[in-house]
């Protein structure tokens, strides 16, 4: 069986197990409906809620990615259902690409908004494609020991961990729909190279990971990264923010507008090696179809950076999303960019994107006094480089160039695919979704598991 099939096996065997469980409920309840059942289903929680989900998730990035992912909602009176007053969430995992994690997170929403988290991250395979998208050629066969040009499985990664603070507060204008924020970032980078021999003692015994140049290591080599940036460093910043928001609910809206303008300044004085101004926006709609049932959602955003961001942050927008493409959930909050098309493969000045997503509520019950719907979300998600960082090739040979440049950044990155969502309290949503890219140079199709949707 190939590793793709074996991932779909994998992947839909381990979903079906609460899909089950929850089938085998839903079959006990319906033998006994009755309205005063019905009622029940649609109960608002009230008081601490904890939902204590495993941590798992597969993706090109992680590999296999288990832990723990423990989140405490306060809904109060219940007053606001399916809104919450606050949470607060623990995650701790590992994945077998050699990825740790550890953060510990809380936001409340009350007459001031305020959020904040601290965490720690290790990625031993941290996805670096170079700068400007499609101007730096992707080619899989440096990564398929099968290619006559094979390199390393590792060749477009390198080592990083980071340390991080973020808070941030919110509040509203008045009584209107209009919200303000202002907050602060601490981040320290640590940069090297793969560490071969730790993967291959962790990992792989075989040594399938062939300690060979990287693409990072060619980027040092050609003085596209400079040598005060390369191990790392401070990534400082300040931010502020005015959004408008009439969505009905936070998690899954129905309908609404949600729109956002984020700045983040990043001083040389405040331990950067250099200073930027990065800007990021955003507009979310939603259209209810169907009542409570379907809904379409798109999102547009628009980013940009000024000034000089150091190599290591150049993937982190100014909202704190790293980078076009790849898919990652955060509780309570969607935050993905393109599905389908490779975590950083789209990082230049000045970009863009579109996401189209059709959400269709199929079922809903109700399981371990908590209450449950199953969603299908069909996913449309494409972007393109608007200007690009410029990229001095005096230092690279005219072979290399041949190689590994071309002379365009210009090109979408697009991708389509399927997701399917299982949600508790409409807030949780565990999700497993499928999507291929419509460029094989964008990325591979993939499946994503994990919390949230894509925004």
């Amino acid at each position: 069986m190939s590793s793709f099939r074996l991932t779909i096996f994998l992947t839909f065997f381990l979903l079906s197990l609460p899909f089950g469980v929850s089938t085998l409920a839903m079959v006990h309840e319906s033998a006994d409906y009755s309205e005063e059942n019905a009622r029940e289903k649609s109960k608002p929680k009230v008081g601490y809620n904890l939902a204590p989900f495993p941590e798992f998730r597969m993706d090109p990035v992680v590999g296999v990615y288990l832990g723990i992912n423990a989140t405490l909602f306060d809904y109060g009176t219940g007053e606001q259902y399916p809104d919450y007053k606050q949470f607060f969430n623990l995650n701790l995992a590992h994945g077998t690409k050699g990825k740790t994690n550890l953060s510990l997170r809380y936001k409340r929403y009350g007459n001031l908004n305020y959020s904040g988290k601290i965490g720690y991250g290790l990625s031993q395979l941290y996805p670096f494609y170079g700068y400007n998208g499609y101007q730096t050629l992707y080619n899989h066969d440096y990564e398929d020991p099968n290619s006559n040009v094979f390199s390393t499985p590792a060749f477009y990664s390198y080592k990083q961990s980071r340390s991080h603070l973020e808070f941030q507060l919110q509040d509203q204008f008045g009584l209107t729909d209009f919200k303000w924020n202002i907050g602060f970032n601490l981040a320290y980078y640590q940069i090297s190279r793969v560490d071969f021999e730790q993967l291959n003692k962790s990992n792989n015994p075989n040594g399938i990971y062939v300690d060979a140049p990287t693409l990072y290591d060619k980027y040092l080599e050609w003085q596209l990264i400079g040598e005060h940036e390369k191990q790392g460093g401070w990534a400082n910043s300040i931010q502020a923010g005015l959004s408008y928001d009439t969505r009905n609910r936070l998690t899954n809206p129905m309908k609404g507008i949600w729109g956002e303008t984020t700045v983040r300044f990043s001083p040389e004085l405040a331990g950067n090696p250099s200073t930027a101004l990065q800007l990021s926006i955003k507009l979310h709609q939603f259209f209810t179809l169907l009542p409570d049932r379907v809904s379409f959602a798109y999102r547009l955003r628009y980013d940009a950076s000024f000034g000089n961001l150091p190599f290591y942050n150049r993937q982190v927008l100014a909202d704190g999303i790293e980078g076009y493409g790849g898919a990652f959930g955060v509780v309570g909050e969607g935050f993905g960019t393109i599905w389908g098309v490779l975590q950083n493969r789209a990082v230049g000045r000045k970009m863009a994107l579109g996401n189209f997503e059709l959400r269709a509520r199929l079922f809903e019950f109700r399981f371990l006094n908590q209450n449950w719907h199953i969603s299908l979300v069909p996913i449309f998600h494409t972007g393109l480089i608007l200007e690009p960082y410029d990229l001095d090739f005096s230092a690279v040979s005219a072979t290399d160039q041949e190689n590994y440049f071309r002379d365009s950044y210009h090109g979408w990155y697009s991708a389509g695919g399927i997701g399917g969502k299982l949600v508790m309290n409409e807030n949780i949503v565990i999700g497993i979704d499928y999507a291929a890219p419509l460029n094989q140079e964008a990325g591979n199709r993939s499946i994503y598991v994990g919390f949230g949707y894509t925004f």
